[in-house]
Order: C-alpha cells, then sequence, then structure tokens
C-alpha cells in the first residue's frame, strides 16, 4: 500500500505498527482460546471432587489444578476465568471446585472463589462431603532432618483435621542450590515419623530436631520464593501439583517466627579467613608437595570463602561433595571469576582446604573422606570445564570478548577490564566490533538518549544548547577507543589519577574529551602533525585547564 492510498484511508500507522498489533491480537485471540479450553477442562474433571471425601484430597486436586499455571507466562488469566465460569455455571462440580480453591489457591484468587461461593449458595446446591472441613488442618508436630554436611534440609509438618488421621506435608530445601524448595510430597503422619526416627538412630550423619511452626514460616515462605525466583529449578513432578497446597498451609502457620541470622563477613573478615588457610598446616602440608604460587593458593581459597559467604549462608567453611560440584562444575566456569592462569593449581588446592575446613568444623572421619573424594574427582574436572563455553553464563561470555585479544602472559587483565568497562557505559554486546570505529560510536550514543532524536537524524541540525552533540559524540567514541586499546596509555592514566582525586565517570570523561577536542583544533589550524609531547603535557594539565575553560563559558 502506497503513503497515499494509507492516507486516503485514514490510517496513519506505520506498515510494522499495524503487524505489531495483528500480532499482539492474534497472541491474545490464541491465549484466550488455550484459556477457554483450559477452563473446560477443569470444569468437567471438578465432577471427581464430588466423589471424594477426604478434604486432604480435596485440597490437593484444587492445588494440581493451580499447578498447571505455575511458572507459565501469559496465563495469569487461568484462575480469575475459572472461578468466573465456576460461578456462572453453579453446578455442584463447580461449587466442589471453589471449595478447593477457596482452601489453597493464591492471596486474591481464593478470596474471589469463596465471593463466587456465596453467590452459587443462591441455588441451594448439595456440598461435597469434605465442604466444612476444607482448609481447616491443625498443625500439630513439626520436625526437621538435617544432614551433617548441610547440603539438604527435610521439613516435616503433621497436620490433622477432625475425624482423620493425621498426615504429613514434607518439603525438601536444596542448600547448594540457593536454598530453593525443591520436592514436596503428602503421605501419613505416623508411620513416617517413625521411619525417620529409625533412620536417624542408624545414621550418625542426620539430625532430628523438633521445631517451632512459627519459625518455619519465614524459612519454607524464603524457599518456596527462591523456586519461584530461579530459572527452571530442578523442582520433583509432585512440586507443582502440591505448591499452592504447601502455601496455603505456610500462610495458615503462627506468627511470630524470625529468619535465622546469617553470619555477617565483611570483606576484611573474609581476607582474614584466606590469610589462616594460607598459614594453616594444610597449607604448608601443600607447599612441600605440590608447586603451587602462592598467589593461586590465595586466589582459590578467596573464591571458595566468597561463594560461601554470598552463596550459601554464610557459611564458607562448609563443604560437601555436592557443594564443591556445584562451585567447580557450575558456579566458577559460569562466572569466570578466578584468574585462568590460576585454575591449573585447583587439584592440589581444593584438598588442602577441604581438610583445612574440616578441621575447623569438626567434621567426622566418614564425611571428610566422602568429600576428598569428591574433590579429588571434580577438581581435575574443573580443570576442562572452566574453558568450556558451553558453561559460560552471558556475563562471563561478554567479559571473555571483551578480553578475548589480550595476552595473558603480558597483560593484568583486571587492569584491561577496570579499563574498557571505564571506557563504554556497558558490557558490550556480541556485536561489538572494537576493530570497527563505528562500533565506539553506536554504544557511546547510547550514553546519551537525550540526544537520541539528533544523532539518530543526519538531516538534524546537530547544536543543542550551543554545543554540537554529534561532534561531541564522535570526541566520546574516540577517547573510549584511545582507553579500550591503552593508546596513548597516558590517556587511562590520567583518568585514574583524576579519579583518585574525587572526579566521577562523567566529568573525567569530559575532562579528556576537552583536552583531546583542543589538540585536534590546535593541529588543525598549525596546518601540522599532531605533537604526541603537547597531547601528553595538556593531559598533565587536566583538571585545571578543563576547569578553567568551562568557568570561563559559565561567566560568559
Amino acid at each position: 500500500m502506497s503513503p497515499k492510498s494509507r492516507g486516503r484511508r485514514r490510517d496513519q500507522r506505520r506498515p510494522t505498527d499495524r503487524r505489531r498489533a495483528q500480532r499482539r491480537a492474534a497472541t491474545s485471540s490464541e491465549r484466550g482460546d488455550q484459556t477457554a479450553a483450559f477452563v473446560s477442562q477443569v470444569l468437567q474433571a471438578a465432577a471427581q471432587l464430588t466423589t471424594l471425601t477426604s478434604p486432604l484430597e480435596a485440597e490437593a486436586f484444587a492445588s494440581s489444578v493451580a499447578g498447571a499455571w505455575w511458572q507459565q507466562s501469559g496465563h495469569a488469566a487461568y484462575g480469575p476465568t475459572l472461578v468466573a465460569r465456576a460461578q456462572q455455571a453453579a453446578t455442584p462440580e463447580a461449587a466442589a471446585l471453589l471449595h478447593g480453591l477457596a482452601a489453597v489457591a493464591e492471596p486474591g484468587l481464593d478470596a474471589a472463589a469463596r465471593a463466587a461461593l456465596d453467590d452459587v449458595a443462591k441455588h441451594d446446591l448439595p456440598a461435597p462431603a469434605w465442604a466444612t472441613t476444607v482448609g481447616r488442618a491443625q498443625v500439630r508436630e513439626c520436625f526437621t532432618v538435617d544432614d551433617e554436611l548441610g547440603d539438604a534440609s527435610q521439613v516435616i509438618l503433621t497436620y490433622s483435621y477432625a475425624d482423620e488421621p493425621a498426615h504429613a506435608v514434607v518439603v525438601l530445601v536444596d542448600h547448594n542450590l540457593g536454598g530453593i524448595a525443591k520436592d514436596i510430597w503428602v503421605t501419613d503422619a505416623a508411620p513416617l515419623v517413625e521411619r525417620v526416627r529409625a533412620t536417624v538412630v542408624e545414621d550418625p550423619g542426620l539430625l532430628l530436631a523438633d521445631a517451632d511452626p512459627a519459625a518455619l514460616r519465614p524459612l519454607l515462605a524464603d524457599a518456596m520464593a527462591a523456586t519461584d525466583q530461579a530459572v527452571e529449578p530442578p523442582v520433583s513432578d509432585n512440586f507443582p501439583q502440591l505448591r499452592a497446597l504447601l502455601l496455603a498451609r505456610v500462610r495458615a502457620l503462627p506468627d511470630g517466627g524470625t529468619r535465622p541470622d546469617v553470619p555477617p563477613w565483611s570483606e576484611q573478615d573474609q581476607h582474614d579467613l584466606v590469610a589462616e588457610f594460607v598459614s594453616s598446616p594444610e597449607a604448608a602440608a601443600l607447599a612441600e608437595e605440590a608447586d603451587v604460587r602462592s598467589e593461586a593458593l590465595e586466589a582459590i581459597a578467596l573464591e571458595l570463602v566468597a561463594y560461601g559467604c554470598e552463596h550459601d549462608r554464610g557459611r564458607p567453611l562448609r563443604v560437601s561433595a555436592t557443594k564443591l560440584e556445584v562451585f567447580l562444575l557450575g558456579w566458577l566456569p559460569m562466572t569466570g571469576l578466578l584468574d585462568r592462569g590460576f585454575a591449573s593449581h585447583m587439584p592440589a588446592v581444593l584438598p588442602a582446604w577441604v581438610r583445612f575446613a574440616a578441621r575447623r568444623t569438626s567434621l567426622s572421619a566418614e564425611a571428610l573422606a566422602e568429600t576428598l573424594t569428591a574433590a579429588e574427582t571434580f577438581a581435575p574436572q574443573f580443570v576442562e570445564a572452566y574453558d568450556d563455553p558451553d558453561r559460560w553464563g552471558p556475563a562471563r561470555v561478554a567479559v571473555e570478548s571483551m578480553l578475548a585479544d589480550i595476552d595473558p602472559e603480558r597483560d593484568d587483565a583486571d587492569e584491561v577490564f577496570a579499563r574498557r568497562m571505564f571506557a563504554l557505559p556497558e558490557i558490550p554486546g556480541p556485536d561489538f566490533d572494537a576493530d570497527d570505529e563505528s562500533s565506539f560510536l553506536t554504544v557511546t550514543e547510547r550514553e546519551h538518549p537525550e540526544h537520541a532524536a539528533v544523532l539518530s537524524d543526519p538531516a538534524a541540525d546537530p547544536v543543542v544548547d550551543g554545543v554540537n552533540v554529534r561532534l561531541q559524540a564522535a570526541t566520546h567514541a574516540a577517547v573510549a577507543r584511545q582507553l579500550w586499546f591503552d593508546d596513548p596509555p597516558e590517556v587511562w592514566t590520567t583518568a585514574q589519577r583524576l579519579l583518585d582525586a574525587g572526579y566521577d565517570r562523567h566529568d573525567v570523561l569530559h575532562a579528556l574529551m576537552y583536552v583531546l577536542t583542543t589538540q585536534i583544533q590546535q593541529t588543525v589550524a598549525a596546518g601540522a602533525p599532531a605533537d604526541p609531547d603537547a597531547y601528553r603535557a595538556a593531559l598533565d594539565a587536566l583538571p585545571e585547564s578543563w576547569e578553567k575553560t568551562f568557568a570561563h563559558k559559565a561567566g560568559d
């Protein structure tokens, strides 16, 4: 369609806008069809609810319905639509479904289900046998089962309804995966508790403890929130089906519980623990047995400590086979935090750290042996895994691309990274090409969104408030390129000097841009080649020369 014919039809949108609108309408229609199909299936299946006699089974059914849309994007309408359709249907099975959702659905949806029930009650429908007790289980005894290595906790909550045998809701919390709730199951309480007590007696590495229901409320709420926030969490098949039931039970636990304190570890505390390890008998023995550089010893220990403080609830000295596997084959390759030059020392350093940590935490001989076996297995695998791009996270991929051209034997990776991160406002994407000057311009222009309209339109007047913003962007890109390649090195030296003097990044860049612009203007005016000595002298004159010039302009 030509521009003229589009105008005659009074459609002022661009073709791309119209296509987007059509796609949104199509997507909305597809979601509406999916929601309608889901609601119809659930209402048909709800006939099962009228045959049940157990309130627990009814809660589990309603929980499985809610689990069908957990972590599904674009399914926010499922619950409200289901409640509205059940209210409209006003059948015994629809009423039974509303009873179940009122008991276990998330806040807001449960209230909507109760309001719909009040309306459905006008039809004088027969209530299911469990209607008066559903959602009213009373919490009884609660326990936690922890293993010596601290990998996971089982939380056992026992409940009873009136005239019903007690049942247990069991939650597995995985501390190696950020404290997520990983599994949920429901079973008869009496035989479960009996089995657990017998298992703990036989296994000295397990600890069974009574738990205060109020204390379990924040613990389980945090574990469930961690699962919800995780990307594709490795939960059991039961988890989605019983998630809503557990959350309803957690909300019904007594108030007053407090979250356990996470031990504070300052940066100095972490360095002190590393120093203790370096001077420990375990490290001394390592120095005699293997040729390990002291820098590698400290660097590896620091990553182990930092990981434990930040991702293991402030427990840098906790060691276990699973924790080491996650750290060595997951976390470190994903993040790339360890200097690549130290990776080859991991097989020698890690067993020493395990022995040191085991001594400090009084780990049993059996647990130490198990963890050492894991260390001796995973550490050699780590050396290869650390350079496997398939294990890298997006941030590491970007950082590695920034440092791809450096020589590890000659260049300080940390210094290069700091300089290049200062040069650009963001970690460049995969399309960034440092050999293409336009790439610097593209990235630095994004630092000036207020000038985006002018910079993107070659026909626009480039002067804004007396400043040629197109020239300013080009100068910014040129300074960024100098910093990226450290050419001349005096530019970065000057930037560091100004930063140390208290200037922020914005002002430092503008001071450097001022010097570069001035030097170019003087060179052009003189019709002579660029003078590197004059450039270095102008950099040395910062910040006074820049401040004096702009103070003078402000006075004008």
